[in-house]
């Protein structure tokens, strides 16, 4: 049976988070894409035994100052984002990242104050637009990129599907 890590640390204290909650559905969401035959095929974790392995997810819940000065560094952008993904396994040349049965797949990084904003421009609630943006994390550290409109609306689809699979 696999097994998920998911590390939350939150550095922002503007708004308050439940992140019990958002580790927990951290671990739903890695739940499902792995279970999803289609996703999994899809995914970096295609062609490996995951069974008996613990995969790991670090999520870090930051402020646009923070998130800008990521996003510049490793981006060439000098404004904040909603989420960045640095995906360890997916972007491996080779596996060596794979520490005994641990598997880490990277860390998502998500600025609250632009999902607050974001949340309130599509009238929802804060933790919806967070989850949202932690699904669309999670998928990058699973290997899923979106270059065009096309594979972003393919992403967004599998986004959806999965939200809705574990309301």
């Amino acid at each position: 049976m696999v097994n998920f890590e998911i590390t939350l640390t939150d550095n922002q204290k503007i708004f308050p988070v439940n992140a019990e909650k958002l580790e927990k559905d951290a671990g739903l969401i890695l739940e499902y894409a792995l279970k999803n035959k289609k996703i999994l095929a899809d995914s970096a974790l295609n062609g490996y035994d995951i069974a008996d392995k613990t995969i790991s997810v670090d999520v870090l819940l930051t402020k646009n100052e923070e998130i800008e000065e990521l996003n510049s560094s490793y981006r060439g952008k000098d404004k904040p984002t909603d989420v960045l993904s640095f995906a360890l396994f997916a972007d491996s040349e080779d596996q060596d990242v794979m520490i005994q049965d641990e598997i880490p797949l990277g860390e998502v990084i998500i600025s609250v104050e632009t999902a607050k904003s974001q949340a309130d421009a599509n009238q929802i609630e804060l933790e919806e637009e967070i989850r949202f943006l932690l699904c669309h994390g999670i998928l990058h550290l699973l290997g899923f990129t979106h270059p065009d409109e096309e594979s972003l609306e393919l992403l967004i689809d599998i986004q959806n599907e999965i939200l809705l699979a574990i309301k």
